[in-house]
């Protein structure tokens, strides 16, 4: 017998993975093959045996579980926004029918606080005014030097701020930090700066979504652009 007709009668040796990959590239192995079903038996959590068509179906209830899940928190996030972009509407409404800059910054500080369940809002603007009301007039480079590289061009920034910081922002800022949605205001050049506080050192944060904030920022941009002219 020579060497190459003994390695062809050498038995191929399986692994478990080779019968796991061939099994679920044929799932309909068993289908005609029902007595193998039937002798198949796998351990069970409270020590019993169950079929392996059990095991699979219970398999499919996790999994349909977990979607179910995965669904409910969709449906959660879908309302939350439904509900957010509601609160957006009557907010960019409101700057809308204001006829003044007064009118403007009390509005947008009324339903920021209230609607929205913030600690404080602050509006500043970057253009002096003969008007008054509840903003600020300050200069960007006064905005720069207190708060350094945070504002980088037409970007939202929610992060972690500290007491300085936050007290620059919303004057009378009494507690040891907080943190803040920095919102720069943007039409025909730069007009100045919204932000957003929270005594919540986490509430705003790097990985919010900032889509509504620059929304919210695109329509009073444009509101202050026709205002200050």
């Amino acid at each position: 017998m020579t060497d190459s007709t003994a390695e062809k009668q050498q038995p191929t040796t399986l692994s478990t993975a080779d019968v796991a990959n061939y099994l679920r590239a044929h799932p309909d192995f068993f289908v005609d093959r029902p007595d193998i079903l039937y002798d198949m038996e796998l351990p069970h959590s409270l020590g019993n045996t169950s079929s392996l068509l059990e095991r699979q179906a219970s398999v499919l209830r996790q999994r349909n579980t977990e979607l179910r899940h995965k669904l409910n928190e969709l449906v959660t996030i879908a309302r939350d926004n439904d509900q957010l972009f509601q609160r957006i509407k009557t907010l960019g409404l409101a700057l809308l029918e204001a006829g003044n800059l007064h009118e403007v910054a009390s509005r947008l500080q009324q339903i920021l606080t209230a609607d929205f369940q913030l600690d404080a809002a602050s509006l500043m603007l970057y253009q002096a005014s003969t008007e008054a009301g509840p903003f600020r007039v300050t200069t960007e480079q006064g905005v720069q030097a207190a708060l350094g590289d945070l504002l980088r061009g037409d970007r939202v920034i929610c992060t972690t701020l500290r007491q300085q910081e936050m007290a620059f922002l919303f004057p009378g800022y009494n507690h040891t930090e907080g943190s803040a949605a920095l919102i720069p205001l943007q039409f025909q050049g730069n007009l100045g700066l919204l932000a957003l506080g929270s005594t919540d050192p986490n509430h705003f944060s790097s990985s919010m979504d900032t889509s509504f904030a620059h929304y919210v920022g695109d329509i009073l941009s444009r509101r202050l652009y026709h205002l200050l002219r």
